[in-house]
């Protein structure tokens, strides 16, 4: 009977103990390459301006994204005994070197220049900033499924528009990175997320018709602390 009792008392205390946190600690860098190239037609326009009927325009243009770490930072990857994950910065704060190149064609809006009329030459110079990133987590309490990495800032490119079309592509500057709570706050010596993409894409909006095709390639390294 004693013995049944003292048994009775361990198996409750092991039902009721709490679950353990787990984390591990991550030197994290980065690297990403986008490239795209878009055609726009838009249907409605008058480059002549005593043209009486309209005729169509195009333009094709390209696009380069790139980031390169120059600061790597440390991330604790963390998830609390009731499931709620989280992503800590323990090291310094990350820092990147962002540049973006865009040829001219397309005005502000996106639509091709010379429209409506002649437009004098535009260049538009490699735009390039220093930038910090938020890292957090991806899902939620008991559904952890990786981090989200995303760049503080984006270079600002004035009147070098993009096509309607890039906006059905992704967001170069923001990743996904997609693995289990255990790698995460696992003892693996390297966690290596590597992935090379190709997009395409497609918009119809008023007189605008426009095609976007998009290769995407991105290296984030989680190294062991």
């Amino acid at each position: 009977m004693l013995r049944a009792l003292v048994v009775a008392i361990v198996l409750t205390l092991l039902v009721v103990q709490p679950a353990s946190a787990r984390d591990a600690d991550w030197k994290l860098t980065a690297t990403v390459d986008y490239t795209s190239t878009a055609s726009v037609t838009d249907y409605q326009c008058y480059p002549d301006p005593e043209q009486v009927a309209a005729t169509p325009v195009s333009a094709t243009v390209t696009r380069t994204v790139s980031l390169r770490t120059v600061k790597a930072t440390v991330v604790q990857m963390y998830e609390a005994p009731n499931g709620v994950p989280a992503t800590i910065r323990i090291g310094p704060a990350y820092k990147a070197n962002i540049s973006e190149t865009r040829s001219a064609g397309l005005d502000s809006s996106g639509r091709p220049v010379g429209c409506n009329g002649p437009a004098p030459a535009k260049s538009c110079p490699t735009k390039t900033l220093r930038s910090g990133a938020y890292i957090n987590p991806l899902g939620g309490v008991h559904a952890w499924k990786g981090f989200v990495f995303e760049a503080e800032q984006e270079p600002f490119v004035p009147g070098c528009g993009l096509s309607p079309a890039e906006d059905k592509l992704p967001n170069p500057l923001e990743l996904e990175l997609k693995t289990s709570p255990a790698a995460l706050t696992g003892n693996r010596p390297k966690l290596v997320f590597h992935k090379s993409r190709t997009f395409k894409a497609s918009k119809s909006e008023e007189s605008l018709r426009s095609t976007a095709t998009a290769k995407w390639t991105y290296t984030v390294t989680l190294t062991h602390r």
